[in-house]
């Protein structure tokens, strides 16, 4: 048994314990039973000093799974900036293959070729440095993650960071879930295009009053009559079973004090958190 289960086992039994004892406490009450006062006085000890010991067991629980949590979280933050770490090594390590490349192409008199590899080579330089500006390294981490998916599903993906999100009023996981629905819902509905027609592009930016994410593709968009229902549970184009990720999002969005708009084609989707500070959250 984990040390919370065995916790809340304790809590159970001690309060078990005092409602017990309140039944026999009122029991002599009831029936008058003043013989038995200094057992009624010595009962009701017994009752408070354990109604006390729940609550500081209780309390005492509480502060070590919130410090657990911590822990953890603390842990997971680690393992993300390493992974961006991790990945801007590659990149340094596979530089000098990169230029013996292009070297290569202009010797063979392939200057276009060459051309579109250093677009490539400039590209991924690009991504990682926006990516470590990122104060939250979790984010990071996810997006980094999103621009490997894409390129072996052959999906171009386009970033424009313009905002550390500093300040914006949620926890990385709850921001990772509305970042991960809309990407991957982009990346699904590019999926039945030609590789060469498959474009996604997440903005993440700033104004004065609010943070604004938007993920843009080029699918083959969303009905009319459809852009109404897309943010309630169960309602999908793609089948049963479906239909939960942008109602997710929807939530998490509303419960920040945020909101969130589609407009379709081309498919867009507008998040918009307000700031510290700021005066209103409509973008």
């Amino acid at each position: 048994m984990s040390a919370a289960s065995s916790n809340y086992a304790l809590i159970i039994f001690l309060l078990t314990q005092s409602f017990v004892l309140c039944l026999v406490f009122q029991y002599i009450i009831i029936n008058n039973l003043t013989a038995y006062l200094g057992i009624i006085l010595a009962i009701a000890l017994v009752v408070i000093a354990n109604a006390v010991l729940s609550f500081l067991t209780l309390k005492k629980l509480m502060q070590s799974e919130y410090q657990n949590m911590l822990l953890e979280q603390q842990a997971r933050s680690m393992e993300d900036i390493q992974e961006l770490i991790q990945n801007i090594r590659a990149q340094r390590h596979d530089f000098i293959n990169h230029l013996q490349t292009v070297y290569g192409l202009l010797q063979m008199n392939r200057p276009d070729s060459a051309q579109d590899y250093l677009a490539d080579v400039v590209r991924e330089a690009r991504t990682s440095a926006q990516l470590v500006n990122l104060k939250q390294p979790e984010i990071g981490a996810l997006i980094q993650r999103k621009v490997n998916q894409a390129a072996v599903q052959e999906i171009s993906f386009n970033l424009s960071i313009q905002s550390d999100l500093r300040a914006i009023p949620l926890r990385p996981y709850q921001l990772n879930r509305v970042l991960g629905n809309l990407i991957d819902n982009a990346f699904e509905a590019v999926m039945g295009l030609e590789p060469k027609e498959r474009f996604v592009k997440l903005e993440i930016g700033e104004d004065s009053d609010n943070y604004i994410i938007k993920v843009l593709n080029s699918g083959p968009g969303i009905k009319p009559e459809a852009l109404d229902f897309i943010f309630q549970a169960g309602f999908s184009t793609k089948g049963h079973n479906r239909g939960l990720g942008l109602a997710i999002v929807r939530e998490i969005v509303e419960q920040h004090g945020g909101t969130i708009q589609a407009s379709s084609p081309p498919t867009l989707f507008t998040v918009c958190f307000p700031r510290p500070g700021g005066e209103s959250n409509d973008s």
